[in-house]
């Protein structure tokens, strides 16, 4: 197996996006945004967002990415299963995992399709005390998935690493909280967390982003959870499907500055491993 180019990961995860796309429906939205007002239809795009997307996919590829090693990789909180199905359709071989007892029937069509594309799909909520597979994979990956969470991820990370192979690794992306337009929006005044208007409208539990991380906080989680860093991404991605003069005005203010300064970038995604210490346990 090659380690795919950009244009050609694109080609494939485009793919998979429109396959996801043609199941996905206003009411599955509906459901999601109850408990998150901020993902409704009138007020979220998720097309844009799966199109942007694909830089974010392709930056956790690359980080595990080995020519001619065939890994098996589990993805936490997979939801969507474009990224699992795009990886499946590399030649991977892929579970996604999702605690499906928070989805309604409209998404068993999707669920579905994902099944048949060969991507198996774990019952699994790993913020759950104790919560076990069956198997151990070589990468897990987690895209965008703790901001969600409003409590200790002790429990979470704990049962991640209970998922790792010896040597595995385990990706982490999340959004940054540095990002610059979130700078310039608290020098003005304005919270870069979200809008309490969101919170207000969405029924409890709200799961939506509660916490957002700085790159220091997502080393720190990995150090208190007994992981090592063997690589870190900091990168813009959701300029990149916006109409043209919006994205030539962001990017003529954002590209210098993050140019200089990758902790104002996006994204952030740290791939780790076991301290060695503890891999020797």
């Amino acid at each position: 197996m090659k380690v795919l180019s950009f244009r050609d990961f694109d080609a494939i995860y485009h793919k998979a996006v429109r396959g996801m796309l043609a199941r996905w429906t206003r009411e599955m939205q509906v459901e999601i945004a109850t408990h998150s007002r901020g993902w409704s239809p009138e007020l979220f795009d998720f097309k844009h967002y799966l199109e942007a997307s694909s830089i974010r996919f392709y930056k956790a590829y690359r980080s595990f990415a080995v020519e001619d090693d065939r890994q098996k990789i589990c993805d936490v909180g997979g939801l969507y299963g474009v990224f699992p199905l795009t990886l499946k359709a590399i030649g991977y071989d892929v579970t996604m995992t999702e605690a499906l007892k928070y989805y309604g029937d409209s998404f068993a069509d999707l669920f579905k399709f994902i099944a048949e594309q060969g991507v198996k799909i774990a019952d699994y909520d790993p913020f759950e005390p104790g919560a076990a597979l069956a198997d151990q994979f070589d990468v897990i990956t987690v895209m965008a998935v703790i901001e969600h969470y409003p409590h200790s991820l002790k429990v979470f990370m704990e049962n991640l690493i209970a998922l790792m192979k010896p040597g595995g690794k385990i990706y982490l992306e999340v959004p940054n909280i540095a990002y610059l337009p979130k700078r310039l929006k608290f020098l003005l005044g304005r919270t870069p967390q979200t809008d309490i208007q969101d919170i207000f409208h969405s029924k409890v539990p709200f799961i939506g982003h509660h916490h957002e991380f700085t790159i220091r906080e997502l080393r720190d989680l990995a150090r208190l959870s007994g992981l090592s860093i063997v690589s870190e991404n900091f990168f813009n991605y959701s300029v990149a499907g916006q109409p043209l003069p919006k994205r030539l005005l962001k990017n003529s203010v954002l590209l210098p500055i993050s140019a200089l300064l990758k902790d104002s970038r996006e994204c952030i995604g740290i791939l780790c491993e076991l301290n060695r210490l503890q891999a020797d346990d």
